[in-house]
């Protein structure tokens, strides 16, 4: 047996008091009567809810709970702005890795000798570094590993708890980044020998296919945009067909696409409008990257053509056979499975609970590899195709259309294209907050020449394609 985690899809928190102030739910230790020690539940003046979804938990190689794993993790938990589950489920999992290590060790962490190479911190840190020359894991998740236990190590000094030697050696240190709005900034932070003995080689290959947009994106070219379309067309599966054209005339990222809902599709669009404008990110029911609160803007025959498939028995059959009932209809997803269920379940879902793991978004990277792979293979155009490439194919298409929209028939040093407005539009319609990201579009179609179809031109085709 080894140390594991364990998810408990509905943690129950509150402090426990003798106390009936009235209210609170009388909790019964024991079924015994002789034994039984009754108590109540009242809210915990530290965390913002009462129960937390989806809470890790961290057990020893006997079954037990590591209590100052699971105490660091409900610390994570607190405050007005608690980490998300899949954030803690990946410090858990970091906390687990470190505790099968000192468990086949036998190394007591909590034990810092004189000797500094001795220390577990030490230790640990030159294990990392041994399994990034055996190729077992990669350097930025040695860093992240070593940044959880550092961060472990941190809030048990913040609880009291005296370690006899130094942990590690801390120095200041500068880094210099651009802001949002593209002005180059600098902020000290503070470093450790540990952290900063990871040193991750920055990708200076200005000729790369793929761009930095949240992980490595590559951008479809004309022909395997034309290629995927109408593979999907061949497919008939209405609901990726429709979600993958979201996807290439938005940009919208997947957990955007998947979490849209009825009440997005309701308004009666007139025939003048050419978008329709969806608020997504906190606040709405969609979810965004971080929450972060954009507009999205769906072209009007697309958005017709969802109306029209929500209105269809298919759609309807699906929903019927759906095991969440909101309290509003409205409330519904545009895109179900088979068995009513999203493909992607929202970070606000009530019905998230009932999952051990929520749906997130694992159905459509098996259509991918089981349905679309296998047309696209035997098709004359080959190629390697991710639903997130779709973003980066938008956002190639629409720096196209932006930038030959500024360029006049004939070029000459005076006319050229405004790159800071098309940037500044480029950036608004796929939510970048920092500029930089954005510049990075801009960069690739400078340095990678790619035949890249113009957007407009493109959602022509798209809109024809489905008329056929």
């Amino acid at each position: 047996m080894q140390a594991k985690v364990v998810v408990i899809r509905k943690l129950d928190i509150y402090q426990p008091t003798m106390d009936d102030l009235g209210g609170y739910e009388a909790i019964s230790t024991d079924k015994y009567k002789e034994l039984r020690l009754q108590y109540f539940k009242s809210p915990h003046d530290d965390f913002v809810t009462n129960q937390s979804l989806h809470f890790p938990v961290v057990l020893l190689k006997d079954g037990t709970p590591w209590s100052d794993a699971n105490r660091f993790l409900l610390h994570k938990a607190k405050g007005i702005n608690p980490a998300k589950h899949r954030t803690l489920d990946s410090i858990a999992r970091d906390l687990v890795s470190f505790r099968r290590w000192i468990d086949e060790e036998n190394i007591n962490y909590m034990l810092f000798p004189k000797r500094v190479m001795a220390r577990p911190t030490y230790q640990y840190c030159s294990y990392l570094h041994d399994e990034i020359r055996n190729k077992k894991i990669a350097i930025g998740t040695a860093k992240r590993r070593m940044s959880s236990i550092q961060g472990f190590y941190r809030w048990m000094k913040l609880t009291g708890t005296v370690f006899e030697h130094p942990l590690w050696r801390e120095g200041d240190a500068y880094i210099l980044f651009k802001d949002r709005h593209g002005f180059s900034q600098s902020k000290n932070i503070t470093t450790t020998d540990l952290t900063k003995s990871f040193k991750h080689t920055k990708n200076t290959n200005n000729y790369s296919e793929y761009i930095d947009d949240g992980g490595k994106l590559r951008p479809l070219p004309k022909d395997e945009q034309y290629a995927l379309v109408n593979a999907l067309k061949s497919i008939s599966n209405i609901e990726m067909m429709l979600s993958f054209l979201i996807a290439l005339t938005t940009g919208a990222r997947l957990q955007t696409v998947f979490t849209l809902r009825k009440q997005n599709f309701e308004m009666h669009l007139p025939d003048s409008s050419a978008y329709r404008r969806i608020k997504v990110g906190n606040g709405t029911l969609v979810d965004t990257k971080f929450g972060k609160q954009m507009v999205i803007l769906i072209p009007s025959w697309l958005y017709r053509r969802v109306q029209l498939y929500l209105a269809c028995e298919r759609y309807n059959t699906r929903n019927r056979r759906s095991p969440h009932i909101y309290k509003e209809q409205s409330e519904q997803y545009i895109f179900l499975t088979r068995a009513g269920k999203p493909y992607y379940m929202a970070n606000n879902d009530p019905y998230a609970s009932i999952y051990r793991i929520p749906p997130r978004g694992n159905a459509i990277t098996q259509f991918i590899r089981q349905q679309l792979k296998p047309l696209l293979t035997r098709s004359e155009t080959i190629f390697e195709i991710r639903f997130h490439d779709l973003r980066a194919t938008f956002g190639m298409n629409l720096l196209e259309e932006k930038t030959n929209e500024s360029v006049p028939a004939l070029h000459d040093d005076i006319n050229k294209p405004d790159y800071f407005s098309i940037l500044m539009h480029v950036r608004e319609r796929m939510g970048h907050s920092n500029i930089t990201t954005t510049e990075k579009y801009l960069n690739y179609r400078k340095n990678f020449k790619i035949a890249i179809q113009v957007q407009s031109e493109y959602e022509i085709y798209l809109e024809n394609l489905l008329q056929e």
